[in-house]
C-alpha cells in the first residue's frame, strides 16, 4: 500500500516543501506532499484525504493508504491542473528511517513532471487528435478463463494521453456528455470484430446524461452492433459510477424497455456507499461491479462485510458479480471464497487491442 503522511514540517534544500514524518503502515511505496503555499499544500493534504482507501488515525498523525502511486499522482494532476507546478511528490519505502526523508524528498518532482513521465497531457481543454480503444478482460475467477471484455476509450493529444477521466470532465463542463457518451459506444463498436469475440459479453459504459439515459441513442447501439454481426445477448451496458440520476425509478423503468431488447445491464462501483445498493435494488441489473476499493482493502473485516453483502444482494437478483481492479493472487482467492463470480484487473490482463475469444461460464 501507499502511505501519504500528513503532519508537521521539514524543509528541504532546493525549494521548501512540507514533508511528514515516518510511521510505518507495513511495506511499500510512501508519499510525500509538499508546496510553498501553505494554503495549498493544506488542499493537497485535504484531496488525498478524500482519495484514500483507509484512513488509520491511531498515532498522533492521520495516515492515509492508496493502492497505486502512478493512480496517486495521475488523481492528484487531475485535481490540480492550474497548480501542477506547486505542488511537488516524493516516493520512498514506506520502512525508511525519519533520518532518510529529506534524501528521498530531493527526488521528488512536481506534479507537471509526473504528468510528463506518465505520458498525461496538462490542459483541461485540450482536444484529442485520435481515440485509442482497448479491450481489458473479465475472467470467470473459476476457471480463469475471459467471459468477456470492457471496452475503454482514451484520447490521445498533441501534449499526450487524455484519460476517460478527463474526456468527461471536459465533455461535462462542454456541455457535450450526451455527444461524448454516444461517441465511446460507436468507437468501441468499431473496433469490435465478432470472431475474435466468440460468445463473449461485451460490456460498454452507459452515461446518463442530464440525470436520465438516452434510449434512441441506446436503440442505435444495438442495431449497430447486430449490424456487426454480434448478438443483442453479448451486449452489457454498463451504467457508469459518474451518472448523477434525476429520478432513479424513472431510469430504471427506461432499463426495462432497452432489457426488451434482449441485452443485460450491469451497475458499476458498488459497495461505494448507500445510493449504490440503492440503483442495485431499483435497476435489478444482470451484473454487479464491486469498487475498486473494496478490492484493495479485501483482507480487511470492513471491505470483507460489505463485499460478502454485495455478493448476497446480487446473488438473490440473478446477478453475476465483478470485482474491479484485481491485482494480486490473494485479492483473487479471497473474492473466489466470497462468492466473486468474476474478476477484472491487470494480474487477469491489461487493456489491450489484441484479443482472444470468449465464452460465458
Amino acid at each position: 500500500m501507499t502511505a501519504v503522511m500528513l503532519a508537521t514540517v521539514v524543509t528541504m534544500a532546493l525549494a521548501p516543501l512540507h514533508l511528514r514524518p515516518h510511521h510505518s503502515l507495513g511495506t511499500g511505496t510512501a508519499v510525500l506532499i509538499g508546496s510553498t503555499d501553505p494554503a495549498l499544500q493544506a488542499e493537497a493534504e485535504e484531496y488525498a484525504a478524500s482519495y484514500a482507501d483507509t484512513v488509520d488515525v491511531r498515532s498522533a498523525h492521520a495516515w492515509l493508504s492508496v493502492g497505486d502511486p502512478d493512480e496517486f499522482a495521475t488523481a492528484m494532476i487531475r485535481a490540480f491542473p492550474d497548480r501542477l507546478r506547486d505542488i511537488r511528490l516524493a516516493f520512498a519505502p514506506d520502512d525508511a528511517e525519519a533520518a532518510e526523508w529529506s534524501r528521498y524528498a530531493l527526488l521528488g518532482t512536481t506534479l507537471s513532471r509526473h504528468a510528463a513521465r506518465l505520458g498525461l497531457t496538462t490542459d483541461p481543454d485540450a482536444e484529442p487528435e485520435r481515440y485509442e480503444v482497448r479491450f481489458q478482460p473479465i475472467v470467470s475467477l473459476k476457471k480463469r478463463s475471459a467471459i468477456g471484455f470492457e471496452a475503454l476509450v482514451r484520447g490521445v493529444g498533441t501534449q499526450g494521453v487524455i484519460d476517460a477521466e478527463q474526456l468527461i470532465a471536459t465533455a461535462t463542463r462542454t456541455g457535450r456528455l450526451g455527444a461524448y457518451d454516444q461517441l465511446m459506444r460507436n468507437l468501441s463498436l468499431r473496433a469490435v470484430e465478432a470472431n475474435w469475440l466468440g460468445e463473449g459479453l461485451l460490456f460498454l459504459n452507459l452515461g446518463a446524461p442530464g440525470g436520465q439515459f438516452d434510449g434512441e441513442a441506446i436503440h442505435s447501439c444495438i442495431d449497430q452492433a447486430e449490424a456487426l454481426g454480434l448478438s443483442a445477448d453479448q451486449l452489457v451496458f454498463e451504467a457508469v459510477e459518474w451518472n448523477r440520476y434525476n429520478n432513479i425509478s424513472a431510469a430504471a423503468r427506461q432499463l426495462r424497455e432497452i432489457r426488451k431488447r434482449g441485452v443485460r445491464i450491469a451497475v458499476d462501483d458498488v459497495g461505494d456507499g448507500f445510493s449504490s445498493l440503492n440503483i442495485v435494488a431499483e435497476f435489478e441489473p444482470d451484473i454487479v461491479k464491486i469498487n475498486g476499493r473494496l478490492t484493495r482493502n479485501i483482507t480487511e473485516k470492513p471491505a470483507v462485510a460489505v463485499v460478502s453483502a454485495v455478493v448476497d444482494m446480487a446473488h438473490r437478483l440473478g446477478a453475476w458479480v465483478v470485482a474491479e481492479n484485481i491485482e494480486t493472487w490473494n485479492e483473487l482467492r479471497t473474492l473466489r471464497k466470497l462468492g466473486v463470480d468474476w474478476g477484472q484487473g491487470h494480474f487477469l490482463g491489461e487493456p489491450t487491442a489484441a484479443l482472444g475469444g470468449a465464452s460465458i461460464r
